[in-house]
């Protein structure tokens, strides 16, 4: 069974579905669904991460390793 739900939050609208079979309780469905968009947040408000330092050899770039 396919449920299509989408979800308002304070960084935009989420939008999803879920594919569950029949047995599959209510609780657990809005759980799977709250985990979706608890994942999505994270995601959306995590910081970007810095780039990495090149240095150049020969006209090639390469990543500076630590």
């Amino acid at each position: 069974m396919k449920i299509d739900f989408e979800v308002q939050t304070e960084h935009g609208l989420y939008r999803d579905a879920l594919y569950v079979d029949e047995s599959t309780t209510d609780a657990e469905i809005e759980a799977m669904k709250q985990e979706r968009v608890n994942n999505w947040i994270a995601l959306v408000t995590a910081p970007p991460e810095p780039e990495p330092e090149y240095i150049e050899i020969d006209g090639v770039r390469y990543v500076k390793a630590d």
